[in-house]
């Protein structure tokens, strides 16, 4: 277990000082660490202040002071809950109580866990150092107007602790109150400055008008009773002008600038918008946007934008917007889920080139990030190159297949030709031998 941090007070004295709600205040002493010339001193200590209880203990080694306030009294703690004002008139009679103080040989310790305070705001210290005796051992004004500097910066401007007040001054950004306060010369000038808050507040007071705590009590429920009805509209009606309106207005100008064939208009004018945000015809029409801005071949676009509709998966349609906004891995993620490897293989094509371009990537980082990505583009093509030399072997050999089953009709019809001209040549021969023979007995006539 951490051992408990002395506090200020404990520390300057060298004593260990237990608060109980039932015995009140222990200070103990150390006899070896203390003077104790005079125990007539001491027990002089049990006549300073008629409210307080003190009972005076000496051991072997040790000196017990047991202070019993009475319950008129609270600790410096209780301000908290006290007014502006309240805590002024008690600053005013604290700087009055340090002047007034003539007891020599007593010598005063001004921080909050010495000091309390009863319903007339009057303060009042637990201890007291004596002469001689125990500490502190001598009057030090210079400790002492540092201390109730420090302790009146705390109450009134409860930003920084008593002990950031007495020993990070220089240090800390001071409020123009504080900061009048720590840098007063003496107590007659921290008067001064306490008089002029006084009048301050009291001004301000007059200003504000009292009500009885019960019909303010009324008010106010009924107050968050208004409250509670209107909060909804008045949500309603700030997302609708500040988010709602203008979204509605960024999507007509972009269908507008879409029918005029304006893309860079579309992009600028959805440039704000998540595409979770917008229908699926903006996002049609984004899409198609960045698609005629991408560095593609017009056959490549033709055939994107023939699969890019407003029947197509909203998938689809996400994935090309990320890609135009450069969103690499979001547009991967929707690849992914579509199962598209030619999408995939894009994404990932942009993304190494984004990886490549970014500048604020350390040598070592991009080379972690790039080497799973060019992995897979090589395994992608790897794997499309595959298929493609698959595709052309299957369709030279669907041909050859085709040629050979085309052979016997040509074999047939080849011969089918030759025996028709072989028929045609025959029927030729027959008709010569069927023609007549000249006239034999046309020689062996007479002439007349």
């Amino acid at each position: 277990m951490a051992e408990k941090k002395p506090t200020y007070l404990e520390s300057l004295l060298e004593a260990s000082i237990i608060r109980d709600k039932e015995e009140g205040y222990t200070f103990i002493f150390q006899k070896e660490k203390i003077k104790l010339n005079d125990g007539i001193e001491v027990d002089m200590l049990k006549e300073m202040h008629s409210d307080f209880t003190r009972e005076i203990i000496v051991s072997e080694d040790e000196l017990h002071v047991k202070i019993q306030p009475s319950e008129a009294f609270v600790p410096f703690s209780f301000f908290k809950k006290k007014t502006e004002e309240q805590k002024w008139q008690f600053a005013y009679q604290l700087v009055k109580s340090i002047q007034n103080h003539s007891f020599t040989r007593f010598h005063l310790v001004v921080c909050p866990e010495n000091l309390m305070f009863d319903a007339s705001l009057t303060p009042a210290f637990l201890h007291y150092g004596i002469k001689e005796s125990i500490p502190p051992y001598e009057y030090d004004p210079a400790r002492e107007l540092v201390e109730v500097k420090a302790t009146i910066a705390s109450l009134v401007d409860s930003k920084y602790s008593f002990i950031q007040y007495l020993k990070l001054h220089e240090t800390i950004q001071l409020s123009e109150v504080a900061s009048k306060l720590i840098n007063a010369d003496d107590l007659n000038e921290l008067l001064t400055i306490i008089r002029q808050q006084l009048t301050t507040v009291e001004e301000v007071r007059k200003t504000v008008v009292t009500v009885p705590k019960k019909k303010w009590t009324i008010f106010r429920f009924a107050s968050i009773g208004v409250t509670v009805l209107l909060v909804p509209a008045l949500i309603y009606t700030f997302y609708s002008t500040f988010f709602l309106q203008p979204k509605q207005e960024a999507f007509v100008s972009s269908n507008e600038a879409f029918l005029q064939q304006e893309y860079s208009g579309v992009i600028e004018q959805l440039e704000d918008y998540k595409v979770k945000e917008m229908p699926k015809v903006v996002q049609y029409e984004l899409a198609l946007a960045y698609l005629t801005n991408e560095s593609l071949s017009e056959e490549q676009k033709e055939v994107i934008q023939n699969t890019v509709t407003l029947q197509s998966d909203d998938k689809y349609l996400s994935y090309w917007i990320h890609i135009g906004r450069g969103e690499n891995e979001q547009a991967l993620e929707e690849a992914r889920l579509l199962e598209d490897r030619s999408l995939i293989l894009y994404g990932l094509y942009k993304y190494e080139n984004q990886l490549k371009a970014d500048e604020s990537l350390a040598s070592d980082e991009r080379k972690e990030k790039l080497d799973p990505v060019q992995s897979e583009i090589e395994e992608l093509e790897s794997q499309i190159e595959e298929e493609e030399k698959q595709a052309e072997e299957s369709a030279e050999n669907e041909q050859q297949e085709n040629q050979k089953q085309s052979e016997p009709a040509d074999n047939k019809q080849e011969e089918d030709k030759k025996q028709s001209e072989k028929e045609v040549e025959q029927n030729k021969d027959d008709k010569a031998d069927e023609k007549p023979a000249p006239n034999s007995d046309s020689s062996d006539k007479p002439a007349s």
